[in-house]
């Protein structure tokens, strides 16, 4: 008899309790995070990017940088200042990789960036973030000569035995 009484209880309480949403109800978290981040207007370099439309972009100089396990390849990567450029980044790790090169997109004019076959104008570009097994292209105009480091801003958190961030250099002549 209390047994009967007890599940009674249950089976009155239950029918008050509020209805949980269902999964498909549930809000959706993306950890994606891909693709071009945009900088403050006052970080581009000078020029508008109109007048460097008209450059031809059919003999641009294609140069392709890999993020591999362990390495950047190339590691230095040599560009002509006003002229057309085509950089092509892959990244060949797991995890999203967050290509910066700060000093160096403040002294170019980033024409255009291609990223998921989706075509974005980034003129004032501050780094971007490739997803694992993607490729972004990026068509660019160096404005000044110098030397330019790049890599990526992976945290390591100081743990003992890891290693920083892979990095390489844009060499404008």
């Amino acid at each position: 008899m209390l047994t009967l009484a007890i599940l009674t209880l249950f089976g009155l309480t239950a029918c008050e309790m509020p209805e949980l949403p269902s999964w498909a109800k549930m809000p959706s978290f993306s950890f994606g995070g891909e693709g071009a981040e945009n900088s403050a207007a006052e970080d581009c370099a000078t020029g508008t990017v109109g007048k460097y439309l008209a450059m031809d972009w059919a003999a641009a100089k294609h140069t392709n940088i890999y993020n591999r396990k362990t390495k950047l390849v190339p590691s230095t990567v040599v560009l002509t200042a006003n002229s057309a450029n085509i950089i092509r980044l892959y990244n060949g790790s797991k995890g999203t990789w967050s290509f910066r090169a700060d000093e160096f997109f403040r002294s170019v004019v980033v024409v255009s960036v291609l990223y998921g076959n989706k075509l974005v104008s980034a003129p004032c570009l501050e780094g971007i973030k490739i997803g694992s097994l993607k490729w972004a292209e990026l068509s660019l105009v160096p404005l000044r000569q110098g030397e330019y480091p790049f890599g990526g801003d992976e945290a390591t958190f100081g743990l003992p035995f890891s290693s920083p961030p892979e990095t390489g250099k844009f060499i404008v002549r």
